[in-house]
């Protein structure tokens, strides 16, 4: 082989080495630069991951913390809440409302009728008390509502007169008795007609009826389902204490 011969082959043999040089370098450039971001991303969003998982569990502790604090109080929170499909009634105003129409506020609820002489106008007077108590803003995240079990008796008319003489403010639900038995059974409530009875012990229309029913206060969320119960006896310090603890939690 020739000098030039020998020369052109050498800068050949080098040429070729450059380029396998070059060529495994990028290639571990390309390596490591698609490990890497293969990896910034998954790094990122198992940190994301990670973060969202600690503040589920804070979220839960915290949870689990009002739930004992308000268990001494009387008032029992549920782990989650159970859904209540909608159901119609009429309000004291006569318009008809249902799930929808009590959205975006705390309902504490209870079931009664103004014909009660004892129970709900003891529960109503307390809410009034604990009620003016509130702050303008939490008044407004806010309602009292009764759900009447005498839907015979208890038209809108008589419920406007009757709870405007706690607040105004206050709302009130009557209807049909199948929308009364369906709601009653998803907020675990139950009620009775009972006939009143003369000496003979017979019974006598003219006495009229009462209407057995529970008394525990139903709590329901801003979505509209059963966030838990309030057990009596009910005292405006307790509802005031129950009600501020549950709304500035959540």
């Amino acid at each position: 082989m020739s000098a030039p011969e020998k020369n052109t082959f050498a800068g050949k043999k080098t040429y070729i080495l450059l380029v396998a040089v070059v060529s495994m370098f990028l290639g571990l450039s390309v390596f490591f630069g698609t490990t890497d971001r293969s990896k910034g991303p998954v790094g990122t969003k198992q940190q994301l991951t990670d973060k969202q998982q600690q503040q589920k569990e804070l979220k839960q502790e915290l949870k689990e913390e009002l739930q004992e604090e308000l268990k001494e109080q009387g008032a029992y929170i549920f782990p989650q809440p159970i859904n209540v499909t909608d159901v119609p009634f009429l309000n004291e105003e006569g318009q008809t409302v249902g799930k929808t129409e009590n959205l975006g506020k705390w309902s504490f609820l209870f079931f009664g009728y103004t014909f009660c002489p004892d129970v709900c106008p003891t529960t109503l007077a307390v809410m009034q008390q604990m009620w003016v108590k509130l702050t303008p803003t939490m008044q407004a995240q806010t309602q009292i509502v009764l759900v009447s079990v005498d839907t015979e008796r208890d038209t809108p008319e008589v419920l406007k007169t009757y709870m405007d003489y706690f607040d105004p403010s206050f709302t009130s639900f009557t209807g049909q008795p199948a929308s009364l038995l369906s709601f009653a059974a998803q907020l675990n409530a139950v009620y009775a007609k009972v006939e009143r009875k003369n000496k003979k012990g017979e019974v006598d229309p003219e006495l009229g009826y009462l209407m057995d029913h529970s008394a525990n206060i139903a709590i329901l969320d801003p979505n509209g389902n059963y966030y838990g119960f309030i057990k009596p006896p009910f005292s405006p310090k307790k509802m005031l204490a129950i009600v501020t603890a549950i709304e500035e939690s959540n």
